[in-house]
This record gives C-alpha cells, sequence and structure tokens, in this order.
C-alpha cells in the first residue's frame, strides 16, 4: 500500500489540474480572430507618453492596414525589413512607396486623432509629425518601441 501512495497521489494531481482545465474550455482551441484594422477604435485616456504613443503607433498601423486592405499584423511583418517590405509591396501589387505613404498618412490621421482627443499635446504632435515626414516607416516603429523603454 505505501508503494502505491505516491502513483496515487501523482493521479490526484493530475486531476486537480486537469479537471478545471476541461471544464473551463481547455479541451478546445478556437484563436483569437484578426481585428478588423477598418474599425474604429476608440482612444483610451492614457497614462502618459509612452501609452500614448502606443496608441498612436496601433491606430496609425490600422488606418495603414485598412488603405491596403490586409491586417495589422501582416503590415508589421512587412516593416520589420527593407527586404521584407519589398517582398510585401510585391505580394500586394503595390509600389514599396505606396506601402511607405499609406503608413505615413496612418500616422498623420493618428496624430490629429490623438491631438484630438487630448492623449498628444500640440507640442508633441507636432514633434511626431515632423518625425513622420523624415523617417521611413520601419525605422518610426523602431523608433518608438526605443522611446517606449526609456520613458518606462
Amino acid at each position: 500500500m505505501r508503494r502505491a501512495a505516491p502513483v496515487v497521489l501523482a493521479f490526484a494531481a493530475i486531476a486537480a489540474v486537469l479537471v478545471p482545465y476541461v471544464a473551463l474550455g481547455g479541451a478546445s482551441y478556437d484563436p483569437t480572430p484578426v481585428a478588423d484594422p477598418c474599425e474604429t477604435r476608440e482612444w483610451r485616456s492614457p497614462g502618459g507618453l509612452e501609452s500614448a504613443l502606443e496608441q498612436v503607433v496601433l491606430s496609425a498601423l490600422d488606418g495603414a492596414a485598412c488603405t491596403l486592405e490586409v491586417s495589422r499584423e501582416e503590415l508589421v511583418l512587412a516593416l520589420r525589413s527593407d527586404a521584407s517590405l519589398d517582398a510585401f509591396a510585391d505580394e500586394q501589387g503595390i509600389s514599396r512607396e505606396d506601402a511607405e505613404e499609406a503608413v505615413r498618412d496612418g500616422l498623420d490621421r493618428a496624430v490629429d486623432d490623438a491631438e484630438e482627443a487630448g492623449a498628444l499635446p500640440g507640442v508633441t504632435a507636432s514633434l511626431v509629425r515632423r518625425v513622420t515626414e523624415n523617417l521611413p516607416p520601419r525605422l518610426l516603429l523602431e523608433l518608438v518601441e526605443r522611446l517606449g523603454g526609456l520613458l518606462t
């Protein structure tokens, strides 16, 4: 009987984890659908500049993805390098410049929305606009990512 106790205890531990997992729907997996980039998202009250910039970037990517009729995730993957952006443009039957212009237009709209919602002060919005005019979209995303690390 003493030899069986660890085995019984192990099965009890497995059951303690497995039963609630199955009861809560863990037996089936339905992936979360990709969000529609054309659906307008409400601006939430940012907790600081980092949060506001994050919302601007997500909104900009949504706008550009909607214009290009792709998912935001697909666009983000395309912006990770020059080669991936070129491949993306070829797949979509557009020029690289058209893809970059869509991202810039999305950024302009997102900055306007953020400023209107009070998420970005006018001076910051002007600075962001000026930067977006002069940097390629891939570098903009990298810059925002690095700024996020500095602002926390």
